[in-house]
């Protein structure tokens, strides 16, 4: 029987179209020859890629708070609901630290040093999602009303996005274990670390909450319209702002933790995600292979880093084996016939989750039971 489950189409989009380029981004990175890299389409490219990760992040925050405040009293009264909930969010946590796995074989991981296990804390996109999901949800039982919510989750915003020129990359080594400092700061090479990309998620989610108490009041074009216009007040805000002489912050890396850039970023998720929202009235649904790519980005998201970086050719991955030696053609072929197999694999598992819900679990087991009995039982 079809499942006749409601979701807003926008939201879906922008993640799906995050995933879609987030493949262009780990094929580029994987496999361009790097000489490439130093040309100047390349550096706009960089910059439009360094979208995704805000725009993942963004609605990752905005979907959890439309849920949530749905479910408030469930979740305030701990019922299982809430532990649903929870469950799903270290679902992803457990994703995370999967793809990061050293080896893909239980002996080999319990013979190796620690200095090998390096690589399994480094913080990625989905450990950043999961924590700061967590931390929202954790918020919920802490502040107990939406408005408290909303004032706390903004505060705490705010000390993530300002405080990041301080935390991005310093060593807290003599405060914390690794694998704990790992999620604040990136001076072991996390990519992700909470400071500053938890507040993107932050601020979808008081995005989320002012769209949930401003729709009663106003027709939601007035909204989009006024959140459309909000995204580009706030990039011309933060570029004057960077342009200013007065300097209060340390010194720090600009692209990776200044509070300017980050709301640079930020103004432009708010455009995009408003933008997909009219596409989405324009076109009546906006239902399209992108959404549906963007209601499966877990299973797109895990599965084509698992073609790339994956250990299936005698514990060596695919970009190992290439390595960086493609030309600009060459790796926009790759790209391309990596995104029909994403596109086509999460469509067919969208199809098979709409048809049966139990059917989908049994395949889902099924797998997961035969890939742990692998990981298990794998000399080395």
């Amino acid at each position: 029987m079809e499942r006749t489950k409601s979701r807003f189409v926008y939201i879906d989009l922008l993640r799906g179209w995050a995933v879609l380029v987030m493949i262009e981004v780990h094929v580029f990175n994987a496999f361009l020859i790097p000489a490439f890299r130093e040309e100047q389409w390349f550096k706009v490219l960089n910059f439009v890629n360094g979208l995704v990760a805000p725009s993942f992040l963004f609605v990752a925050g905005y979907s959890f708070v439309l849920i949530a405040q749905r479910k408030w009293n469930d979740y305030l009264t701990v019922s299982p609901v809430f532990w649903k909930q929870a469950g799903r969010i270290l679902q992803v946590l457990a994703v995370g630290y999967a793809l990061h796995l050293p080896f893909f074989s239980l002996n080999k991981l319990m013979s190796i040093s620690w200095q090998e296990w390096g690589v399994f804390w480094k913080i990625d996109v989905l450990h950043a999602i999961a924590v700061s999901l967590l931390t929202m949800l954790m918020l919920v039982l802490v502040t107990r009303t939406q408005r408290r919510y909303f004032a706390a989750a903004a505060l705490l915003a705010a000390a993530v996005i300002f405080g990041s020129p301080w935390m991005y990359d310093r060593n807290i080594d003599h405060l914390l274990p690794e694998p704990l400092a790992n999620y604040l700061t990136a001076a072991h090479r996390s990519q992700f670390p909470l400071f500053p990309w938890m507040g993107f998620v932050l601020c979808g989610g008081l995005a989320a909450q002012l769209y949930v108490w401003y729709r009663t009041e106003m027709t939601e074009r007035i909204f989009f319209t006024r959140f459309l216009s909000a995204g580009f007040v706030l990039i011309a805000i933060a570029v004057l702002t960077d342009v200013l002489p007065v300097v209060f912050l340390p010194e720090h890396n600009y692209w990776r933790a200044s509070p300017g850039f980050f709301f640079i970023r930020l103004g432009i998720v708010m455009i995009l995600l408003a933008s997909l929202w009219f596409w989405e009235q324009k076109m009546r649904s906006g239902r399209s292979i992108v959404s549906v790519v963007g209601s499966e980005s877990l299973l797109a998201y895990a599965g084509h880093l698992l073609v790339i970086y994956g250990l299936f050719w005698d514990n060596k991955s695919l970009a190992f084996i290439i390595g960086k030696t493609k030309t600009v053609p060459e790796v926009i072929v790759m790209t391309f016939g990596l995104i029909a197999v994403t596109v086509a694999v999460s469509y067919v598992w969208n199809r098979i989750k709409n048809w049966s819900m139990f059917y989908a679990r049994v395949m889902m087991y099924s797998i997961l039971a035969v890939v742990l009995y692998i990981f298990c039982t794998k000399p080395f």
